[in-house]
């Protein structure tokens, strides 16, 4: 065990440098919280602007929504879900809450259907978050998905103007991790770690058996080699993905505030087996299972990495292949109990992949078991070459045996 120490401690040493790495990619994914911090400041400054210049004095009807602005977040938030129940008819029509604002539109046509589900996904949200105390984000926007359609009934020029007006900034600490990942940015990071081990395992392939035959001759079996190799390209694809989303969320956390492990998050779920319906999701649940499936992924990249250096026993070849392979998830289709089809993270823990595809085989629990069957399926593969070798042995050893005894 200790032999085994000293060789896995000698082949990190032989690594390229992972820290200076891990801080690039920290301070990288750090420069979206300033954007969006700044995006915000711009975004409130222009509403306001838009606020004084829709409320001239001498219009009194509507004024609620500029007083409320002025006045706090809170009551800002409040007069909004107040105007949302009005669209909703859960509240009534008043002179001075009218249901519309300079984001709450009049001037599109809702009676298609165009806004009402994002209101009413927003109102369910903001009830949940009342009862629960959860502070909402500042300043309070539309729910809008796409995913369900819900600008499919605007033209361009009105999606364009949803979207613009309904913007979220995510500036606290668990709330920027969401952000990183719903963003994709888990992608960027897994293609620097396959810059950094693609070569691990295929360099020394390359170098055929005189690498293998030293460590032999220190004691080190075919096997021990192969877990050396697997654990020094796992650990450091880990830090790669792990450090950094890490890193930025302790700094945010610790600087803007934590934000609520609570806060719903939407998705699509089937808990009475009745059909894919909208849902929420408490934050803590889905970045409980984002990272369970970051994991996974992470633990299959390292085997793919090796099956691909064992079969093509060249560095480049094995680092480009998986490049490849992380490049086409991002534009294949999903495919049920196809591996390749959740690295799209946020869509497969969300439900999105399942309610598009139309298939129970993506659905959150069945991608992570789905893809754990994948992975022991790859490890098997790894093994194989020992596997044969160690049966070509005995098989050696048994005739020689039986030679003898004839």
């Amino acid at each position: 065990m200790k032999r085994w120490g000293y060789s896995l401690h000698f082949e990190l040493r032989k690594r390229p440098w992972v820290w200076p790495v891990v801080l690039l990619l920290t301070i990288g994914l750090s420069v979206g919280f300033w954007q969006q911090r700044q995006a915000r400041t711009q975004f409130i400054q222009d509403y306001a602007g838009r606020l004084e210049k829709w409320y001239t004095p001498h219009k009194k009807a509507g004024k609620a929504e500029i007083t409320a602005f002025k006045r706090s977040p809170a009551a800002y938030h409040q007069w909004y879900m107040d105007s949302l129940a009005v669209n909703l008819q859960k509240k009534p029509q008043t002179m001075a809450l009218d249901g519309f604002g300079v984001r709450i539109y009049n001037d599109i046509d809702t009676s298609r259907g165009a806004l009402s589900a994002s209101i009413s996904r927003t109102y369910t949200q903001f009830l949940y978050m009342k009862q629960h105390k959860i502070a909402p984000m500042y300043p309070d926007s539309l729910n809008v998905e796409t995913s369900t359609g819900d600008l499919a009934g605007l033209n361009n020029q009105s999606t364009q103007m949803v979207l613009r007006d309904n913007p979220h900034y995510y500036l606290q600490g668990w709330y920027y991790l969401w952000y990183l990942i719903r963003a994709n940015s888990v992608i960027l990071l897994f293609l620097v770690g396959i810059l950094l081990t693609g070569r691990q395992w295929a360099k020394e392939l390359a170098n055929k058996k005189a690498h293998s035959d030293w460590l032999l001759l220190q004691g080190q079996r075919t096997l021990t080699q192969l877990g050396n190799q697997f654990s020094i390209i796992f650990y450091t694809f880990a830090q790669i993905v792990l450090l950094p989303l890490g890193l930025v969320t302790l700094g945010i956390g610790l600087g803007a505030g934590w934000g609520d492990l609570r806060y719903p998050v939407f998705g699509f779920s089937n808990p009475e087996g009745l059909g894919l319906a909208e849902s929420f999701m408490p934050l803590r649940s889905y970045l409980f299972q984002a990272f369970g499936l970051i994991i996974l992924l992470i633990l299959f990249l390292t085997l793919l990495n090796m099956v691909f250096a064992q079969l093509f026993r060249n560095s480049w070849l094995t680092t480009v292949g998986l490049l490849l392979v992380v490049g086409i998830t991002q534009v294949m289709p999903a495919i049920p109990n196809f591996p390749l089809t959740y690295f799209r993270i946020n869509e497969t823990i969300t439900g999105i992949l399942q309610k598009t595809a139309d298939s129970d085989a993506l659905q959150p629990q069945s991608a992570l078991l789905n893809l754990s069957w994948w992975c022991l399926a790859l490890l098997i593969i790894v093994l194989l070459p020992i596997i044969s070798q160690q049966f070509h042995q005995f098989w050696r050893t048994a005739s020689h045996r039986y030679l003898q005894q004839a």
